[in-house]
C-alpha cells in the first residue's frame, strides 16, 4: 500500500550537477544555499565560491548561514 501524501521535501537531485558559472561538481549544500538565497524555484545552481562572489558573502558566512538554516528545520538542508 502506497501512502496517501508524499513526505515534503526538495526534488532528488540528478546524478551530477553543475555551477552556471564555472563548471565545478555542485554539492548538496551549495544547491540549497542557491535554492535559499536566490530563489527556491531555482533549477541552474552555484558552487560555494561563485555564490559567494555574487552575494557578496565569504563562503564561511554561507557555509555559517547553510548551518543555521539546518538547524531552523529548512527542508533544503536535510
Amino acid at each position: 500500500m502506497t501512502p496517501m501524501f508524499k513526505r515534503p521535501g526538495p526534488p532528488p537531485l540528478p546524478d551530477s550537477c553543475y555551477c552556471t558559472k564555472c563548471g565545478a561538481i555542485v554539492k548538496n549544500v551549495e544547491v540549497g544555499l542557491t535554492k535559499k538565497m536566490i530563489n527556491r524555484g531555482m533549477t541552474e545552481y552555484m558552487c560555494l565560491t561563485c555564490l559567494a562572489e555574487f552575494t557578496g558573502l565569504s563562503e564561511e558566512e554561507l557555509l555559517r548561514k547553510a548551518e543555521q538554516f539546518k538547524r531552523m528545520g529548512c527542508i533544503l538542508f536535510n
